[in-house]
């Protein structure tokens, strides 16, 4: 069996999981043996992975940088994931300061460039979102910029970048963001965020209730037509594991995007608002 060697920036979160999965059932029917180092921000071991990379800092990019092609050393990454992400958000995305794109870069997007540039490895994944559909427009803020440059990066050079383009799904940090938009539709200055928490106060649900019933249902408006045949499913984090081994099977196009049991591929930006465009 050959070996090849895989770096994941940010193991233990959905996607980061998710794609330790994908690579071990890759190896299963590839014949592939998958050497996983993954990274993490604290003390444990990640789930899954070979090699733990510890104390990777990200809000000091170039010091996590640094930190991380030590460890590397002359080791050839065959495959380099990247799954951070987080930022400025709560906000229209429409209202972006220029600031919060740059800070949300740092984090975001700026590490994976260099890192790629350092390592050249032969395939480089992310991880993007719906952030041009009307339901994340309201309050994506600044990642939803972030996501748009990562496509584009992709675009660039498509044989050896992709992203997974997801829709949402429960997990740690999409709960942390419920949170944070209650918290702030509640003063928000915004007319969108002000009509989304009067339509939540008019549901009668629990916001967290009310937040995903709204996710879900604009989903399912926007791409029900696409799957006739296939009915509407949330995503879950086994579907993140699916685009990445439909990738790692010899995927052409650079962007695979998937909600729940819809899959599809994409080589170019979809439509989107002019502000999103010109920034």
């Amino acid at each position: 069996m050959s070996e090849s060697i895989a770096l994941i920036i940010g193991g233990s979160g959905a996607a980061g999981q998710s794609a330790i999965e994908g690579l071990r059932e890759h190896s299963k029917k590839s014949g592939v043996k998958w050497n996983i180092i993954s990274t993490t921000s604290a003390d444990s071991q990640i789930n899954g992975a070979d090699k733990t990379i510890h104390h990777i800092q990200l809000e000091e990019p170039d010091i996590a940088v640094q930190k991380v092609l030590k460890e590397i050393q002359n080791l050839k990454i065959e495959l380099f994931i990247y799954t951070p992400a987080r930022g400025n958000l709560g906000y229209p995305v429409s209202e972006t300061p220029d600031a919060d794109i740059i800070n949300t870069a740092k984090f975001c997007l700026d590490p994976m460039v260099e890192l790629e540039t350092k390592l050249k490895p032969r395939l480089t994944i992310g991880y993007s979102a719906f952030y041009y559909l009307p339901h994340l427009l309201t309050s994506y803020g600044a990642l939803a910029f972030i996501k748009k440059k990562m496509e584009e990066w992709a675009l660039e050079k498509p044989d050896s970048r992709k992203m997974i383009r997801a829709g949402s799904f429960i997990s740690t940090s999409a709960r942390g963001i419920g949170i944070l938009l209650q918290k702030i539709g509640r003063t928000s200055p915004y007319p969108e965020l002000q009509n989304l928490m009067k339509e939540h106060k008019e549901s009668g649900k629990k916001f967290s209730e009310f937040f995903w019933d709204y996710v879900r249902s604009s989903e399912k408006r926007i791409f029900e037509k696409q799957f006739p045949n296939i009915p509407y499913r949330a995503t879950e984090q086994n579907d993140l594991k699916i685009g990445l081994l439909k990738i790692l099977d010899g995927e052409k196009a650079p962007i695979v995007s998937l909600i729940g049991d819809w899959i599809w591929t994409e080589d170019k930006l979809p439509d989107m608002p002019e502000y999103l465009k010109v920034r």
